[in-house]
């Protein structure tokens, strides 16, 4: 199955949203990026207003429901500096005794970054990741991604114990004592007081006709390290096979200035072991190609880890 479509959407919610946007929609364009079994359109009304609407009901994907409900939460509480769409509206609804969630945002006329595949958007990407602020104000509620990665951090472990399974590469699967070493302590490494995304991919993100990069997709809001988010998009661009030399940047970018290299191997071993652990279990309801992309994911961190030992001195 795939997304939901604009018209498949209840009635009484495409109305509801139609009198938050003030005029009705006219035409609808599904966006197939990202992981949800929802709706994801782009929304023109009739008086011209664009708008991005995403919705989902809990029958397609109980977690989905759960993290439009945080998304929009955190929508409501980001300060305007941070470049993210503004969220317009969030609904509720039960139809036909299927609970559904919708969100309303300002739409981003813009496209993925990496398209080119030779890395020509990666420095705009880290810029803008670099502009998230300290999580203050209405943001310290958010949960500290440190507390939430903890028991995921220490996958290489549990998987020590039970067995590999065989969604770990060969090479990989070799010197998993070894990442399972470097891994352990990572989750208090990652613990800061910026505001992070904590899912930074380029089907989370925007860059628009001026060149600004809009970071999309908010569910996993946390209070962190300021640099993990542009970590976890340079992992993003080896998985895509972008032609661009990643620890480059990890030298050069201010994001990353006084990031020790030991840190940079831990985090990553940590994000191996979490993705391959994960790849290894059934696939969530309507979502049937997201546990390739943890493998690849897993497999991408655990073999980058490993280039990096071989030439960074110890």
């Amino acid at each position: 199955m795939g997304r939901t479509s604009w018209t498949g959407v209840p009635t009484t919610l495409r109305a509801r949203i139609e009198a938050a946007l003030g005029s009705p929609v006219v035409q609808a364009v599904s966006q197939p990026s990202g992981w949800s079994p929802g709706s994801a359109d782009r929304v023109v009304t009739a008086d011209g207003h664009r708008a991005f609407v995403k919705s989902v009901a809990r029958s397609r994907n109980g977690d989905s429901a759960d993290m439009h409900r945080r998304e929009a939460r955190v929508m409501a509480a980001i300060p305007p500096e941070v470049q993210a769409p503004r969220l317009i509206a969030a609904f509720d609804e039960v139809h036909d005794g299927d609970d559904w969630v919708a969100l309303v945002l300002d739409d981003v006329d813009g496209r993925h970054p990496g398209g080119d595949g030779r890395g020509a958007d990666t420095a705009a990407v880290l810029d803008a990741l670099d502009t998230l602020p300290l999580a203050s104000g209405t943001l310290t509620g958010l949960p500290r991604i440190a507390d939430d990665l903890r028991d995921e951090f220490a996958a290489w472990d549990r998987m020590l114990v039970t067995g590999l399974a065989p969604e770990v590469p060969e090479d990989v699967a070799a010197v998993a004592d070894l990442l399972a070493a470097t891994a352990r302590g990572a989750d208090r490494l990652v613990d800061g007081d910026h505001l992070v995304h904590a899912d930074c991919r380029a089907d989370n993100l925007l860059v628009d006709a001026d060149g600004l990069v809009w970071v999309v997709d908010w569910p996993w809001a946390s209070v962190g390290a300021h640099w993990l988010d542009p970590l976890t998009y340079l992992l993003d661009t080896l998985v895509r096979g972008e032609d661009d030399d990643v620890d480059q940047h990890l030298a050069e970018h201010p994001v990353f200035a006084g990031l020790d290299g030991s840190t940079v191997d831990a985090v990553l071993a940590a994000l191996a072991g979490l993705f391959l652990e994960k790849a290894a279990q059934p696939a969530p309801p309507a979502m049937p190609t997201i546990r390739d992309f943890q493998r690849s994911e897993g497999t991408a961190a655990a073999r980058w880890v490993l280039r990096r030992r071989a030439v960074t001195p110890r």
